[in-house]
């Protein structure tokens, strides 16, 4: 019984883990044109962090505060249960502060609400910085950077998120 029970473990183990992409694979390379040309704009979404007042925080030197990408606080995420796309395939368009564009593949059979992007674009950056001489970073500090809207475009079939990531500094 024990050793029907380890197999079957075994081998259902072995499928699950073999449909799940590593992120490095998940990363593809993007022509602005897909994003440009034919797609129509389905929403943007503000990424505001809530002040100690509960409402949105507004920096001293001005400007709304996004939320932090390396540190995400999710329970200060101003809208974090709100559903930015009932897609279940999407992909993810991280710009700033790479040389270039790339697609982070993702998928949710449930969609994805606010605090499900922020963890995904927390593991496509992390990746992105542990190998970030590939992606052309040089100077922007990966604790620095916050994400402050997302705009979903709705090319064909496909679902583009284009992440909108600055600097606080």
């Amino acid at each position: 019984m024990k050793k029907s029970s380890l197999i079957t473990f075994i081998v259902v183990f072995s499928i699950i883990s073999c449909g799940i992409k590593p992120i490095s694979e998940r990363f593809l390379e993007i022509e602005k044109t897909d994003l440009m040309f034919g797609g129509m704009i389905k929403s943007a979404n503000p990424f505001q962090i809530k002040g100690e007042n509960g409402k949105r925080y507004i920096r001293e030197k001005g400007g709304v505060g996004g939320i932090n990408l390396k540190n995400p606080e999710l329970d200060k995420l101003n809208g974090a249960e709100q559903t930015v796309t009932d897609s279940a395939k999407a992909l993810l368009i991280i710009e700033f502060p790479l040389d270039r564009i790339i697609g982070y593949e993702i998928e949710n059979e449930n969609g994805f609400k606010k605090k499900d992007l922020v963890i995904e674009l927390n593991k496509a950056y992390s990746a992105i910085y542990a190998d970030k001489e590939k992606y052309g970073i040089c100077c922007e500090n990966f604790s620095d950077l916050e994400l402050t809207n997302i705009v979903v475009f709705e090319v064909g079939e496909r679902i583009y998120l284009e992440s909108k990531v600055s600097s606080k500094k």
